[in-house]
């Protein structure tokens, strides 16, 4: 048996241990809705209990395995779940739906950008 399942499995890892108010999880895989809104809420546990309102989120190795218009209905979800969080996504270039959330952040008000290196997320959430 290959190991080719393993590396499309779903996973992140959750860091506080960073000298600042920023939590940093790195996800990879292949991420359903469930799993993605389920990872928010663990994300959103891990900050509360550390008093840590920053994220950086690096995400250039998900697959986001659904369509666009599910990827709406997660940053819905997920808005209520992270009302107090500032997000700094480290995205890959060629992640379209990374605008659709950008956009989704932007009409909502939500404190949610994409970047494609993680020395501007860092300094972005560093920002007051």
């Amino acid at each position: 048996m290959s190991d080719s399942n393993k590396t499309h499995q779903f996973q992140y890892d959750i860091l506080t241990d960073l000298p600042t108010s920023i939590i940093k999880v790195s996800v990879k895989g292949s991420g359903t809705p469930t799993e993605v809104i389920n990872m928010y809420d663990e994300i959103n546990r891990v900050a509360k209990l550390h008093n840590k309102p920053n994220l950086l989120l690096n995400v250039v190795n998900l697959k986001l395995n659904y369509s666009g218009s599910d990827v709406l209905k997660v940053m819905k979800a997920i808005e209520n779940i992270l009302l107090h969080v500032r997000i700094a996504r480290v995205v890959s270039p060629a992640d379209f739906k990374s605008d659709l959330i950008d956009l989704f952040a932007d009409n909502n008000a939500l404190e949610i950008k994409s970047f494609y290196s993680e020395e501007l997320a860092i300094t972005w959430l560093n920002e007051p």
